[in-house]
């Protein structure tokens, strides 16, 4: 999965975060979900994200797998997180198309 270029993290006081897509402020993350983007921009993937997050927030693994499932699908929905055979087939069209 790749998360969208004009999207930013930007860290708040008391473990919040806000991401901020094109200079504005979209969501409020709370801990949990700062964790899940930032693992995500590194381009790990949601299996091994779910075990980091069942580890540094001792939470149950199904409860873990839920919120991150639940947080992709938000994401993606605001077309903040593709799937990477999608972002390389879009790039790869472009780049036919252009020819």
């Amino acid at each position: 999965m790749k998360v969208s270029g004009v999207a930013l993290l930007v860290s708040q006081s008391g473990g919040k975060a806000v991401l901020e897509v094109a200079g504005r402020p979209m969501f409020e993350l709370n801990p949990a979900a700062a964790f899940i983007w930032e693992n995500l921009a590194v381009g790990l993937s949601t299996q091994e994200i779910i075990g980091q997050l069942v580890g540094r927030f001792n939470i149950p693994e199904e409860r873990a797998a839920s919120d991150v499932t639940n947080f992709i699908k938000l994401l993606t929905q605001h077309l903040l997180l593709v799937d990477d055979a999608e972002f390389t087939e879009g790039v790869t069209s472009r780049i036919e198309n252009q020819s």
